[in-house]
């Protein structure tokens, strides 16, 4: 005849524990994941608003660069990468040329609007001559 050993009294089993082991740490490692993707997402559209605002610093500051066309050169190469939404430009300056370029990141959270600005700024490029300083 076969027969189990009995139970000692106050002896407890480990089954399952793996199982609640698994069950606390898993949300704690998915959301450490969700947040460095996030992060990721947060400094590609922080490097892409950098640099569509140093495009648009490099026509505007350009001898007889306008305002205007560095500030549509920004829009534009912010709209390029789908990384940066909604991107917005603003220049202003005279001798000293500041281009800002703000948009959001992509969320994973929905409703969540991650906003990023980057801003170049850089002296308006002047020619002279000998005779002219």
């Amino acid at each position: 005849m076969h027969s189990t050993p009995p139970e000692r009294p106050g002896a407890r089993s480990d089954e399952g524990s793996a199982s609640v082991s698994i069950a606390i740490v898993f949300p704690a490692i998915a959301l450490l994941f969700l947040a460095l993707a996030q992060a990721v997402m947060v400094a590609a559209a922080h490097q892409v608003a950098l640099a569509a605002a140093e495009d648009g610093l490099r026509l505007a500051r350009a001898h007889h660069g306008a305002l205007v066309g560095g500030r549509t050169a920004a829009i534009a190469f912010a709209r390029q990468e789908p990384v940066l939404l909604a991107p917005r430009a603003a220049v202003a300056g005279t001798t000293v040329i500041t281009v800002t370029v703000r948009g959001r990141a992509p969320s994973l959270l929905p409703g969540v609007h991650l906003a990023v600005a980057a801003t170049a700024r850089g002296a308006r490029e002047v020619f002279t001559t000998e005779h002219t300083p």
